[in-house]
């Protein structure tokens, strides 16, 4: 299966946030817990969710692998216990879909990486997958939307 990558710039933004580290499957609890507090403070949503994806689940075991829940938010907000606020600067990212199921991620992520790297281009940030909403969040490769912060070389 052939991605297709457009470049573009991200924009700034501003996100509620709560960090994991364990199998990257479990990531939409942290997000079901961030949405759930949010609506508890009455802190408006602003955009569609992501997560970061910091390590490569073939190389770094289960319970080592660090990803994060973010929601972008309207305004800032004072943070508490896990959750956190984070500000995003505006980046330029490769970006491309992925298709398939979760199981099939690598499909994607393996010809993606190595293209840009190939095509002369530095990764300079974790991967940011967007979902629709909170409820589809189901781990790694399940994101409709892949935005890889890069640098030209």
């Amino acid at each position: 299966m052939e991605s297709q990558v457009k470049f573009k710039l991200s924009p700034r933004a501003v996100v509620a946030s709560c960090e994991h580290v364990g199998p990257y499957a479990e990531i939409g609890g942290k997000m079901r817990r961030l949405k759930s507090w949010m609506d508890s403070k009455g802190i408006e949503q602003s955009g569609y969710p992501f997560c970061l994806f910091y390590d490569n689940p073939f190389e770094t075991p289960p319970e080592k692998l660090r990803s994060e829940a973010c929601i972008p938010v309207a305004k800032p907000f004072a943070a508490e216990g896990d959750f956190t606020q984070k500000e995003f600067a505006e980046a330029q990212v490769a970006e491309t879909r992925h298709g398939g199921p979760p199981e099939e991620f690598g499909k994607t992520y393996g010809p993606f990486l190595e293209g840009l790297l190939k095509g002369g281009y530095r990764i300079t940030g974790p991967a940011r997958e967007y979902f629709m909403s909170v409820s589809d969040v189901k781990g790694p490769g399940s994101g409709f939307l892949i935005h890889q912060p890069v640098s030209k070389r």
